[in-house]
């Protein structure tokens, strides 16, 4: 996992957090440390990342893609400190039980592909 692979993991890790479970309230706080350190490093060129940042990750995927390439461009995705408390956040949300990876996803020939969890999806090929 990269860089940016691995702080989008971590910021909807942490937004996707349970809101009931004491475990997942210790997600939630590392994840909120993660979104002010990040907030942090994209202030400036990244101002339409923080909007994205901002954004409530049910949003499509949309927000993700504006977000990795600000991050990029901001070089936060090589910052290890930023680094170092997104490898935090996906190590307490395994230990929560969070699911965090879905592992390796060869694509060749798919049609209709949806990633997630509790999805809909209708297709109709001709």
């Amino acid at each position: 996992m990269d860089g940016v692979e691995l702080l989008l993991a971590a910021l909807t890790a942490g937004a996707t957090a349970g809101v009931t479970d004491a475990t997942s309230g210790l997600v939630r706080d590392a994840a909120t440390n993660l979104r002010a350190l990040v907030r942090q490093r994209l202030t400036g060129d990244g101002r339409e990342a923080l909007r994205s940042l901002e954004a409530a990750p049910t949003e499509s995927g949309v927000w993700q893609v504006r977000l990795a390439d600000d991050l990029v461009r901001a070089g936060v995705d090589r910052d290890e400190q930023v680094l170092s408390l997104a490898r935090d956040v996906l190590a307490r949300a395994e230990a929560a039980g969070g699911r965090t990876d879905i592992g390796p996803v060869d694509l060749r020939g798919a049609k209709g592909v949806q990633f997630g969890t509790a999805n809909t999806q209708h297709n109709t090929f001709n």
